[in-house]
């Protein structure tokens, strides 16, 4: 029995736990064939701190499990995984999984430089040699024949191997070794944001990049992995994505049901966190970019710019305080309630507050008429759409049933406006500095109009919306707004509510 180091999955410790098994190396060979992880375990049983996630093993699966009559025809593959997400490392234990199990034998990496790309082989290649990969899988150390910066040459399995580093820009067309092409060429962040940005420098990376295809091997089961980050509309990546002769897995860190996509490495809060100080730095879209792979088109985008911040100071009193609402659902499949609060202070409008989730009717009132009271509102707009019209009816029976007096509610109509339309006039007039968002919530707001595509029917936008309607309130029932609280116009008899007696 060959002693074998496994990582020990514990996310509490640090520095990571490995600890030493007895295994059976016929069995781990068997057993690292299909199992990712544990192949993981072997190759980088110190890095490889939890494992991999679903999307991860969709990767795997894609690059390994070609059928016969796909094998000989080149895959070419791109991936986008966010940065921070280990995408240089799964790669590499994916290139040693290829070697492993006789699939490749003339790898050439391809980084922005050359330092990177010598680096990324001698990774690879120290894996290789490491005690677990030579139990398990064979001797390749003593088997180097060349072990140079940039080539590695290695008589593994009875064949040779070669592994190959260069950068970006390198004139590689024409590459042969002892009469032999690559049968995989992998692009990590080959190209730069640098580049990107510079239209002459993304076409000629473009032109090189199209040449260095062509040094593929012309024979035999061919791979073509370019992995990178989205950074515009114009980078490679996104023109790979778009290109019908490429499969393509691209991702954010924040995945569509809203949890992130590797929650042992990025918490959903640490991500926030991160958004949040891009944002107030003003560069959102770098994190969108970089971080969700989604960069943002002008033409589809809400947001031309940053918006401006509030010129409200957080301690002044407002003249007036309104609430407006964007109602849901109550189920776990439904969009959010919204309940905005706006602030009036020289005639210009400013969302303050926002109160964000999932509520049953009585719950969405209640909690309503919590924040009237809180910030002295003297009015509650409803959007008067489908079964939210009977939410007026209610909520002027629960204002009863409080017994407050001074709040007006008000129902607000589309008037024949689309939404997507309603929601580019608030944001026109935040740019024109006649509403703005206060800072407590603009990083919310922000998020999701980031996110949000003109055009496309699906975006979710009940905070955008919710906030909108201060427009209509603007423009119908401004007289009616009032700051109760320094009015001293308040006057609340009752506490208490009859619960559950709504017909909802």
């Amino acid at each position: 029995m060959a002693e074998l180091l496994l990582e020990e999955k514990s996310f509490e410790q640090a520095p990571v736990a490995v600890t030493s098994i007895n295994a059976d190396p016929k069995e781990a060979h068997e057993r690292g064939k299909t199992d990712i992880n544990f192949f993981a375990s072997l190759c980088l049983p110190s890095v490889m701190v939890s494992a991999l996630p679903d999307f991860y093993l969709a990767i795997f699966s894609i690059l390994v499990s070609r059928t016969e009559k796909q094998l000989g025809k080149i895959l070419r593959f791109a991936l986008g995984l966010p940065r921070g997400h280990a995408k240089t490392t799964f790669i590499k234990i994916i290139i040693c999984w290829l070697l492993a199990y006789d699939k490749m034998s003339f790898i050439m990496v391809v980084c922005a430089n050359d330092d990177l790309a010598e680096a990324l082989i001698g990774d690879i290649s120290d894996a290789m040699g490491s005690d677990n990969m030579e139990a398990v899988y064979g001797y390749w150390d003593r088997n180097l024949t060349t072990d140079s910066k940039e080539q590695k040459w290695c008589l593994y399995h009875d064949r040779h191997v070669i592994l190959k580093g260069k950068g970006a820009g390198s004139s590689l067309r024409g590459i042969n070794i002892k009469h032999r092409r690559p049968d995989l060429i992998f692009f990590d962040d080959a190209q730069t944001k640098e580049c990107d940005e510079s239209p002459t420098e993304r076409a000629k990376f473009r032109r090189w990049l199209v040449a260095t295809f062509k040094i593929i091997s012309p024979v035999g089961d061919r791979l073509i992995i370019y992995v990178g980050n989205m950074y515009s509309e114009e980078c490679i990546l996104y023109q790979l994505k778009n290109n019908s002769k490429w499969v393509s897995l691209i991702t954010g860190a924040i995945l569509e049901n809203g949890e992130p996509l590797w929650p042992e490495l990025h918490s959903l809060e640490s991500l926030m966190e991160s958004y949040i100080h891009d944002e107030e730095l003003g560069e959102a879209d770098v994190w969108f970019a970089e971080v969700m792979n989604d960069p943002i088109s002008r033409a589809t985008s809400l947001l031309h710019a940053m918006l401006p911040s509030s010129s409200l100071e957080s301690d002044t009193l407002p003249d007036g305080v309104f609430i407006t609402i964007d109602p849901a659902g109550f189920r776990e499949v439904s969009d959010d309630n919204v309940i905005a609060v706006h602030y009036v202070h020289d005639e210009k409008g400013h969302v303050a507050a926002l109160d964000v989730g999932i509520k049953d009717p009585e719950q969405l009132i209640i909690r309503s008429l919590e924040l009237a009271i809180q910030h002295g509102a003297s009015l509650i707009g409803v959007e008067d759409v489908a079964y939210q019209q009977t939410l007026l009816f209610w909520f002027n029976k629960y204002i009863e049933a409080y017994k407050v007096k001074g709040i007006e509610i008000v129902p607000l109509k589309p008037k024949g406006r689309s939404k997507e339309t309603r929601i580019r006039l608030f944001i026109a007039e935040l740019y024109a500095g006649n509403y703005s968002l206060m800072d407590t919530i603009k990083a919310v707001f922000v998020w999701q109009a980031m996110k949000y595509k003109i055009g496309k029917k699906d975006n979710k936008d009940d905070v955008l919306d919710a906030c909108s309607y201060g427009l209509d309130v603007r423009n119908e029932y401004w007289h009616l707004v009032k700051n109760l609280k320094t009015a001293g116009q308040f006057q609340i008899t009752h506490a208490g509510v009859v619960s559950n007696n709504t017909p909802f």
